[in-house]
């Protein structure tokens, strides 16, 4: 199912708030460097502010999203990057892969542009059984046809670095697994406007319904209790780094 981007944006500003843990994972990777490019930039989480940046992104009503952004801004997609070869120090892509036509390609073009390193942060798949899959089974799979595997990133980029990133329980990024602790904000419609799996499942009512049930009711919390121990959990989320060996011209 075609995702709206467009229709995203609007909820972003408010749910999807760059979580300072996960920046700080992001920022260690991103130092020293003068420029960076942001590829499919969306709003602007986590691009650093002490270089310069070029922010890439295909949506308009995103771009428009920003805050005080000092980023130089691009409407443009992953797959035709509008720049010279070699001119990024480094190039980024959070949590983005998913959206582009064409991952292969999108990727290619960061090589070709970026002298340095890629950081990509992205998902390879739940380590553990996620429960909200219990509740809407509909969501199993939608996801994880559209990332690319470390596997497959290897192939492209080469040797990488993969980085396990566990999501804290208050975690302000309210990308799809960012609330596996805190289960009534899957029933916030806007909540969930602002992750892109709920936009390619047509009808989840019923199944939000279930899971209402079972909240108000306090199963979900007899059932989940093991998860109200923890302040973070690995749900698949990683970072992959590549220092360009391809060119073994390493940072």
């Amino acid at each position: 199912m075609h995702v709206d981007y467009n229709q995203l944006a609007k909820q972003y500003k408010n749910y999807r708030m760059p979580d300072h843990r996960i920046a700080r994972r992001i920022q260690y990777h991103l130092q020293n460097v003068q420029c960076i490019l942001n590829v499919g930039a969306g709003i602007g989480s986590y691009e650093p502010e002490n270089c310069e940046v070029v922010a890439l992104e295909p949506s308009f009503e995103m771009i428009s999203k920003r805050n005080n952004s000092k980023a130089l801004l691009v409407q443009g997609i992953a797959e035709k990057l509008p720049f010279k070869n070699n001119i990024f120090d480094c190039s980024m892509a959070i949590l983005t892969m998913h959206h582009w036509s064409n991952v292969i390609s999108g990727l290619k073009e960061m090589i070709r542009v970026t002298k340095y390193k890629i950081v990509l942060f992205t998902w390879i798949g739940y380590s553990n059984n996620f429960w909200l899959e219990n509740y809407i089974p509909e969501i199993i799979g939608i996801d994880i046809k559209l990332f690319p595997t470390i596997n497959e990133l290897k192939q492209i980029l080469g040797n990488v670095i993969v980085e396990t990133v566990e999501i804290p329980y208050d975690c302000t990024d309210g990308f799809m697994c960012a609330y596996w602790r805190r289960p009534e904000i899957y029933l916030d419609s806007n909540a969930r406007k602002a992750i892109s799996t709920f936009s390619r499942i047509p009808e989840i009512q019923e199944r939000l319904n279930k899971l209402r049930e079972d909240i108000e009711s306090g199963i979900w919390y007899k059932k989940y209790s093991h998860l109200l121990e923890k302040e973070s959990i690995d749900l698949g989320y990683r970072l992959v780094i590549s220092e360009k060996n391809w060119r073994g011209n390493c940072i």
